[in-house]
């Protein structure tokens, strides 16, 4: 009886977890370490073919770490804290009417091994993960759906990349989050963001794959 009662206890921790309170997310601009790095088309979905989520997370740092798409004086951009309000520079960039994009991340791996292997400071990482206080459950597809929503909101030129889809198929099952990155796509046209999706061929079969390349364009690494 008290095993059946700590199952029972269990499971319902486990489904007030599943409708938990979103988590706030605040864009935040990187400093510019790149200046003639990868360049991908906003209101676009990009997927990455590739065992691991190497070249996905290369892509996503040339990105938030470069400079903004036209940006017509590199030279301006020697300070780290460039963006910076209370900058007194005499920045031509402050007039500049471009933005620079801002990213947001979830990911399978520690969200701090992330940021020390690609030196990431102020980008929002979220651990996919039914552990922790500020992870996301990979079940909460919808938590997921609104964070990435109130981002491109809140950011000018955002980019999403969500590492660890595989995981989320194994809890979900494929239709639900084929759906949720059908739902993310429209919003990504909607906002003019970018969206950058690893995934490893070997664990979808030909259908499915098939189905999400449909959907994206193919960023070859």
């Amino acid at each position: 009886m008290e095993a059946l009662f700590i199952l029972h206890f269990q499971r319902a921790i486990e489904m007030l977890d599943i409708f938990k309170r979103k988590p706030n997310v605040f864009p935040a601009t990187e400093p510019v370490t790149n200046f003639d790095g990868t360049k991908l088309k906003r209101g676009r979905c990009y997927l990455i073919k590739e065992p691991k989520s190497d070249a996905a997370f290369g892509n996503f740092v040339s990105l938030v770490m470069g400079t903004c798409s036209e940006c017509q004086h590199p030279e301006a951009f020697s300070c780290e804290n460039i963006g910076c309000k209370r900058c007194t520079l005499p920045c031509p960039c402050k007039c500049c009417t471009q933005s620079r994009a801002q990213g947001l991340c979830f990911t399978i791996d520690s969200p701090e091994e992330i940021r020390q292997k690609y030196l990431l400071q102020t980008s929002p990482i979220f651990w996919i993960s039914k552990l922790g206080n500020d992870s996301i459950n990979p079940a909460n597809l919808e938590i997921m759906a609104g964070m990435i929503c109130d981002f491109f909101k809140k950011s000018k030129n955002p980019i999403v990349l969500l590492d660890g889809m595989e995981y989320s198929i194994t809890i979900n099952g494929f239709t639900p989050v084929f759906k949720f990155l059908h739902d993310v796509r429209e919003l990504v046209i909607l906002y003019k963001a970018v969206f950058i999706l690893p995934v490893s061929p070997g664990t979808l079969d030909e259908k499915e794959l098939a189905l999400i390349e449909r959907i994206m364009d193919r960023v070859d690494v």
